[in-house]
């Protein structure tokens, strides 16, 4: 009895600790912003805007993913892994979690990845 009391003292204890300190998510500019990022010494433009849900593969199939949308130029069709890298430091520098699971595609002298900045 005593070690059912005491278990219980316990979880109340943690659980009320929880409920005192709610966790606060980053704060993610929402509006378009242009960020230059540089790789390797070679200057890219990012742009990260409100937009359009993205697309990312998985096991289960194609799965929407959620967020802003990032463009990054000059770039070529085959530079696709560069490109990657590029949003991912635009999306830290707008205060956002890069998505790498989104997918990209290539558009003129840009690629694109749509929901890749939550």
């Amino acid at each position: 009895m005593k070690l059912d009391a005491l278990f219980l003292a316990g979880v109340a204890t943690g659980l009320s600790a929880c409920a005192a300190a709610p966790a606060r998510a980053p704060e993610v500019a929402a509006e378009t912003a242009a960020f230059p990022v540089t790789v390797e010494g070679v200057s890219y433009q990012a742009i990260v805007t409100p937009g359009a849900f993205g697309q990312a593969l998985t096991g289960a199939g194609a799965q929407t993913v959620a967020g802003r949308t990032i463009r990054v130029a000059p770039l070529a069709y085959d530079q696709g892994k560069r490109a990657k890298d590029v949003a991912q430091r635009a999306c830290d520098q707008a205060r956002g979690r890069f998505q790498p699971q989104a997918l990209g595609r290539f558009a003129g002298n840009e690629w694109i990845f749509e929901g890749g900045c939550a």
